[in-house]
């Protein structure tokens, strides 16, 4: 796990930096069956080799996300 982070967490840093818009956060690919269930497609994301998800904040705030300031 990337950051020794073993829980659900977002990637502020990394969603700035490439302009993300505000309403949907990156969750590391290993997280992304929490999110099967949210209704919507879910765009896969890589960014230097490794793969996120975008997912909407509200379901990754219902789920019990933490929100950190990751760069990848």
């Amino acid at each position: 796990m990337q950051n020794n982070v073993f829980t659900l967490h977002s990637h502020s840093g990394l969603e700035r930096e490439i302009k993300m818009p505000k309403h949907l956060v990156l969750v590391d690919e290993e997280f992304i069956d929490l999110f099967l269930d949210c209704g919507q497609k879910l765009a896969k994301f890589t960014y230097r080799g490794k793969v996120y998800y975008k997912v909407p904040i509200l379901s990754f705030v219902h789920k019990g996300g933490v929100f950190k300031n990751l760069n990848e």
